[in-house]
């Protein structure tokens, strides 16, 4: 990485360091992720609000997984069926936390997997619990939880084979305009994954800033989407996809996030239907 990539290359997103790296000779007004450049200092108090109050929610939802992580862990030497709704409660919160906090929308759908697999967690072994004081109420049997299990993984995978490209043709629909912009900025977050030597490999994911002109005046306008694949350099120029309508709304078709999901969605289908199979 040059001394350029690293000076607009960082973690932790600075307002004064992108504005410094937009081209703008001519003094034409900018537009900063939808927002007038002159009204983004608002933006940012507004931002910092928001930041405390996530912070004092973040602070109150770490105690309440420590809690549940607790109780988890009392369940299991007393009553297994009981640490397993925990674990499903707590995927339930996370589940809604994400849909409150993104909204739901075709574009974070898949999200919705994880509430419904923590209520069904939660569900299942409450209603066991229920029937044991309870002998004629209705109970799962082992081979009904498995059903259900794979049934729910089967759905999940429909969901990601059909629901991304749909995702996919929206945007390109609506996105049809190619132009070329430049990269000025990037916003960067760590990751790490397993290799098949059982090594662990960390990189990085850069959500690039793109600087380009619509009828007079400059966007420039973040990926909604941190990825490593098809990264530019800074002061790189590609062609991206905006809106005619919005020209702050990009997009920037990747081969990968398209295979990944795919790959993933048959995965679960074909190993639910294997599973349903055998034991039916």
């Amino acid at each position: 990485m040059n001394g350029v990539d690293e000076e607009f290359t960082s973690p932790v997103f600075s307002m004064e360091t992108l504005m410094r790296s937009i081209a703008n000779p001519y003094g034409k007004k900018v537009i900063v992720n939808g927002v007038p450049a002159d009204k983004t200092g608002l933006e940012e108090n507004k931002d910092s609000k928001e930041e405390k109050t996530n912070g004092i929610f973040g602070a109150i939802f770490i105690i309440s997984f420590i809690g549940a992580i607790i109780a988890m862990v009392v369940f299991s030497q007393t009553e297994p069926l009981l640490c397993l709704a925990t674990f499903g409660a707590l995927l339930f919160v996370i589940g809604l936390a994400i849909l409150f906090q993104h909204g739901l929308s075709l574009d974070n759908m898949p999200s919705l997997a994880l509430p419904l697999l923590g209520a069904v967690l939660t569900a299942i072994p409450a209603i066991n619990v229920y029937h044991r004081s309870h002998p004629d109420s209705f109970y799962f049997t082992m081979d009904m939880i498995i059903d259900v299990i794979c049934i729910g993984f089967a759905l999940v995978g429909v969901g990601l084979i059909v629901i991304p490209p749909l995702i996919r043709s929206r945007k390109m629909r609506k996105c049809s305009q190619i132009i070329s912009a430049m990269c000025v900025y990037r916003t960067t977050r760590s990751a790490q994954s397993k290799e098949a030597n059982g090594r662990t490999r960390h990189y990085d994911l850069y959500a690039p800033w793109w600087q380009y002109e619509v009828n007079d005046v400059i966007y420039v306008t973040c990926e909604d989407a941190y990825t490593n694949e098809k990264v530019p350099d800074i002061g790189e120029i590609q062609e991206i996809r905006i809106s005619p309508d919005e020209p702050a709304e990009i997009y920037r078709p990747m081969i990968v996030s398209r295979l990944v999901p795919l790959f993933i969605g048959v995965m679960f289908v074909v190993i639910s239907s294997f599973t349903l199979f055998v034991l039916h």
